[in-house]
C-alpha cells in the first residue's frame, strides 16, 4: 500500500501524495481515491492546480471547508461514473 499523506496550509492549499485517481471534480467537490479509500473535498472555488498520478500527487487551491474519508467500495465512484458520463454528452 502506497503512503497516504496531506498538507493543508490556510484552509487554501492542500497538497496530497498517495493518490490513485481522480473520481469527480468541480469547484465544490473534489473526490480522489487514495491508498487508503476515497477522500471527498468539499469548499469553494477549489482548483486542481498540480496532478501526478504516476508520482501519486495532486494539489488543490481553494476555500477548502470540509476533508472526509470514505471506506473502499463507496458510492462515491458511482458519483464520478456519473459526472464522466454528463461531460461525454
Amino acid at each position: 500500500m502506497a503512503e497516504h499523506s496531506l498538507t493543508m496550509e490556510d484552509r487554501q492549499r492542500l497538497q496530497l501524495s498517495g493518490i490513485t485517481n481522480v473520481i469527480a471534480f468541480d469547484e465544490e467537490e473534489i473526490v480522489l481515491e487514495t491508498s487508503q479509500g476515497y477522500l471527498a473535498v468539499n469548499g469553494a472555488e477549489m482548483h486542481i492546480t498540480m496532478l501526478n498520478l504516476d508520482q501519486g500527487q495532486v494539489a488543490i487551491q481553494g476555500n477548502i471547508n470540509n476533508l472526509g474519508y470514505k471506506a473502499q467500495g463507496s458510492d462515491l465512484k458511482a458519483k464520478g461514473k456519473n459526472v464522466l458520463n454528463r461531460l461525454l454528452k
